[in-house]
């Protein structure tokens, strides 16, 4: 290895124990730990490798691959590029990745810390301002959603940028565990926070009362937890429990915003097989992130669990009145049918050979059907009913479960006949319809032109079945994109209207109204602005005088890098002729910047990490990539379409041709319908939680959608 390695070497050991212990590299590691392929990292190889191999990510609850000091030998290391990014890789004797430390900015210092679990990325320590030392803590894969800040550096969270209702409850218990106030007050709503959910002057003075007494009490609580011992730091978090979430409409007692919110929140904590129910109480969700506003309360007579709430003081109730449960809380059945649950998924989680795969989705689905049965009739049954048709749908969509689908058509039959199933009919039969057409989709000589119309047929039927629910709404929007697709854009229209309309502060809606005005941008004043993938500020409206290209892309989506590699060529062949600008919807910078190394794109491309939830996909109802938008150089929109096609070049010249002494056509232009004409596409919608990566399956017609499944398959959230 060449010696800028080995310092880079060196540096990352040294970095990544800056909150362990600090060691000098030794004479061994800078002469002989790398040979220039792949060696052996172990004692035999040399002993700060074991050392490595010992490392601990930063926060504590992080279920990753641990090897023990006397398996180190067997493990290998290899310095390698992937997706672009250098780093040091550590495999296991099977060959499976369980460490990987980065170097993300390339200035030869580790600043990304990451751990594996079975192969799959499950935590990130994060190095953000690259000194060092990690200031983000991420969780991955199958160890959840969070996204941890940690501005000063010390170990603690201070704050968070993402975080599931779900995630947020463990959070609470783990911080009781560890005797920790002030990392249990980082979940509790802030000042500016409580401000920015636009309440009424009396609510929100009360919510800042309540607030202010949970934090005083917090404290008292854990203390409390020594003597009780209900939680514990062996207490193991277990279930999340609580009623669908509620909304509070803006104009309601003042209030100037939609607020979200989950009332009477139930964790359920195990000691030594010994439920508790702990209720974490009123929930509210703020700019797309969860946060708690009660002290936690442990519920020990069974009977009620809450006083009241907060935002719906009616919804308090006698859960065990409803449920089965006992004076401890969850009955000995359902703990068995959890425990069962667990390890059913874990599992699952070691991929199996396939008959053993199938047969524990089986299982699975089975122990689903149980769990729905004991809670029928209750507000948990919707928790279970959704779990089962979401890993069942998934599990046969990937040719996991050949009996996927009879499971699936036998809950939609039982659902019509069980207490409160009515209600969640519309939400099976939308995954019902889709993994039918999943399922035929990849058998051999699938007819796709027929699969497809039979698709939509069922979508449209479904729709007008279910037209009041929320669920139709979802199927409405794939409608009207696969017509928008198909050049049908009357059609299209019609469909993205009821959407808008019926559903309008909805995700859904919002979406839908965007796309209406993405789809009456012609001949309208079109301007956007926003801050680069390197933190720049960039405005169309600064480039008036020539014509621009606003393309929306992202990473996964092969036809918009061969979109990026035609314009590209073009201002090549006529620079400084016309502007282009890039809008890139992924969600880590790390993969836009991998893509742009990859296919260069000598740019601007404004980024901001909220991908096809960001403002400007919202406001643009961009459901697709890519999207294309030609301006000309007055500002009006002079062609939209999807690729920047043939057809788009030409009209590009065109304008070119037209040269700056054509006459002002835009003076008494009308602005674009729903966009500011000045400046840019905002306040579109409220930030919701991220979808996982897409892949790169191609929609027809050579565009790639947010989130699709394998090819021809129908796009699902």
């Amino acid at each position: 290895m060449n010696q800028s390695k080995t310092t880079w070497l060196c540096r990352w050991i040294e970095s990544n124990l800056v909150w362990t212990s600090r060691m000098v590299c030794s004479a061994t590691l800078a002469t002989g730990l790398f040979a220039p392929a792949t060696v052996a990292l172990g004692l035999d190889a040399d002993p700060q490798v074991t050392k490595a191999l010992s490392f601990k990510p930063r926060q504590t609850n992080v279920n990753y691959e641990v090897v023990a000091p006397a398996d180190a030998a067997s493990c290998t290391g290899r310095f390698e590029k992937k997706d672009g990014v250098d780093g040091l890789s550590v495999y296991n004797a099977n060959g499976q990745l369980i460490r990987r430390f980065l170097d993300s900015n390339n200035d030869r210092q580790v600043d990304q810390w990451c751990y594996y679990k079975d192969g799959i990325e499950v935590y990130r320590d994060i190095d953000s301002d690259f000194n060092s030392t990690a200031d983000e803590y991420r969780w991955l894969g199958t160890n959840g959603t969070r996204w941890a800040i940690d501005k000063d550096e010390d170990g603690t969270v201070d704050s968070w940028k993402r975080i599931s209702p779900e995630e947020l409850t463990l959070e609470a218990i783990e911080a009781v565990k560890a005797g920790d106030a002030k990392r249990f007050n980082s979940l509790l709503l802030s000042s500016s926070e409580i401000a920015d959910l636009g309440l009424g002057e009396e609510k929100t003075v009360a919510l800042r009362d309540k607030i202010q007494a949970t934090a005083d009490s917090v404290a008292e609580f854990i203390k409390s937890q020594k003597s009780l011992k209900y939680i514990t730091a062996s207490t193991r978090w277990a279930h999340f429990a609580a009623d669908k979430p509620g909304l509070i409409p803006a104009g309601s007692e003042g209030a100037t915003k939609d607020v979200i919110a989950y009332e009477n929140v139930i964790a359920i904590v195990e000691n030594d097989g010994t439920s508790t129910q702990v209720l974490i109480g009123t929930m509210v969700q703020v700019d797309g992130l969860w946060k708690l506003t009660d002290c936690p309360r442990i519920v020990t007579d069974g009977n009620t669990l809450a006083d009241g709430g907060f935002f719906f003081p009616a919804v308090a109730q006698n859960r065990s009145a409803s449920s089965p449960a006992t004076s401890e809380g969850i009955s000995p059945a359902l703990q068995t049918l959890f425990t069962q649950l667990e390890k059913l998924d874990a599992e699952i989680a070691a991929r199996p050979d396939a008959d053993k795969l199938a047969t524990a989705h089986e299982a699975k689905a089975e122990t689903l059907i149980k769990l729905i049965d004991a809670t029928k009739g209750t507000s948990e049954m919707e928790l279970w009913v959704r779990q089962f048709v979401d890993s069942i749908s998934s599990a046969t969509m990937q040719d996991e479960f050949p009996k996927g689908l009879t499971y699936l058509s036998k809950m939609e039959t039982s659902l019509a006949n069980m207490p409160g199933g009515k209600s969640l009919l519309p939400y099976v039969v939308y995954r019902v319809i889709s993994t039918e057409y999943q399922v035929e989709s990849i058998k051999p000589n699938a007819n796709f032109t027929r699969l497809q119309d039979n698709y939509m047929e069922k979508l449209e039927d479904y729709a007008n079945t279910y037209s009041d629910s929320p669920f139709a709404a979802e199927a409405m929007v794939q409608i009207a994109l696969n017509y928008e697709l198909s050049s049908d854009e009357a059609k299209a229209k019609s469909w993205y209207d009821r959407v808008a309309t019926n559903f309008a502060e909805t995700s859904d809606g919002k979406k839908s109204k965007g796309a209406l005005n993405r789809l009456n941008l012609a001949n309208r004043k079109f301007a956007i602005a926003g801050k680069t993938i390197d933190n720049k500020s960039v405005e169309t409206a600064k480039f008036a005088g020539k014509p621009v290209v606003v393309h929306y892309w992202a990473s996964w989506c092969q036809p918009c890098k061969q979109d990026m590699a035609t314009l590209q060529k073009l201002t090549d062949r006529r620079p400084n002729t016309f502007q282009v600008v890039g809008i890139n919807l992924d969600n880590e910078r790390e993969r836009a910047l991998t893509a742009l190394d990859q296919t260069p794109a000598n740019w601007p491309h404004i980024f901001d990490g909220q991908g096809f939830e960001s403002d400007l996909a919202v406001g643009l109802g961009v459901l697709s990539v890519p999207v294309t938008i030609l301006i000309d150089k007055d500002g009006m929109v002079a062609m939209s379409a999807s690729h920047f096609s043939a057809e788009m070049e030409t009209k590009l010249e065109m304008l070119l041709a037209e040269g700056k002494g054509a006459p002002n056509q835009a003076a008494n232009a009308k602005p674009a319908p729903g966009i500011p004409a000045n400046a840019r596409v905002n306040g579109a919608a409220n930030n919701q939680q991220k979808a996982p990566p897409p892949n790169n399956n191609q929609r027809p017609g050579g565009q790639q959608q947010k989130g699709q499944p394998a090819k021809n398959q129908p796009p699902r959230k």
